[in-house]
């Protein structure tokens, strides 16, 4: 399934931010310096093992499940 990357990391946001949108950029900015750019990600990005591990790591360092 093509895109998972971008369901993952969308999930991330919704559940840290809790629908706050001006909480987004900043955990955007978090993601960017954990070596995960949100913005490059689209519903077309292969699945790449390798990213997909590293959003499940940062976001279990969050606290959260995904």
């Amino acid at each position: 399934m093509a895109g998972k990357i971008k369901v993952l990391i969308h999930s991330l946001i919704q559940k840290r931010t809790k629908g706050d949108p001006g909480l987004i950029p900043p955990l955007k900015i978090k993601l960017i310096m954990k070596g995960v750019d949100p913005d490059i990600f689209d519903d077309n990005s292969p699945d790449n093992p390798v990213m997909i591990q590293r959003v499940i790591t940062i976001a279990k360092e969050m606290g959260l499940e995904l």
